[in-house]
């Protein structure tokens, strides 16, 4: 009996569907948080009335992205520390829910996943989001922060989008210095 129990068991595991990951409520620490400030506020703060921000982390992991070694991200930032890209790695293998604690000198906005999907699953497409969020430059994703272990290094993907033959996306690298984040600099991996 035990020995069909057991069989039933490994049987439903195995063929059991895959659910989609959805945003863990893990709370992103301060220093994320400061990280994407600063981010946000050199590549956008002077350029819209508006910054809309998905609320929920994404990556560049796309089949061929994920394949990229270390070396890839060392070539863009030769200063980099191998731990950066590590801890990267590590914090980016699920997403996570953001909330509002950017600092920021614009006004900006998270907006679900789910709304985002309905926004642009109607076939308006932009026009839709732009009647919804009118005077923003687009839609914003940000990745996990990767640090290292001293908390003065991190790395940080950040996608834009802002039409249907307008976005891109970019590797962010930054130091701390006198408890302030600064941009050192910055990768175009994709632009459309």
């Amino acid at each position: 009996m035990n020995k069909h129990l057991l069989l039933t068991i490994i049987v439903v595991l195995i063929t059991y569907p895959v659910v989609p990951r959805t945003p863990s409520t893990v709370d992103v620490s301060a220093e994320e948080y400061a990280v994407y400030s600063a981010v946000i506020a050199n590549m956008f703060e002077t350029k819209s009335k508006l910054l809309v921000i998905q609320d929920a982390t994404a990556t560049d992991f796309t089949e061929e992205s994920s394949k990229q070694d270390d070396q890839y991200f060392r070539r863009m930032f030769p200063t980099l520390a191998e731990e950066v890209v590590k801890d990267y790695k590590d914090r980016n293998n699920e997403p996570v829910r953001l909330k509002d604690s950017f600092k920021l000198n614009v006004k900006h906005v998270l907006i679900e996943k789910q709304e985002i999907e309905k926004i642009f699953k109607g076939g308006g497409w932009w026009e839709e989001f732009y009647k919804r969020y009118p005077n923003s430059g687009g839609l914003i994703m940000l990745s996990r922060v990767g640090f290292n272990a001293a908390m003065n290094q991190a790395m940080v993907y950040i996608q834009h989008g802002c039409g249907g033959l307008c976005g891109t996306g970019h590797y962010v690298l930054l130091e701390k210095s006198a408890d302030k984040w600064r941009v050192v600099k910055q990768s175009m991996v994709w632009i459309s």
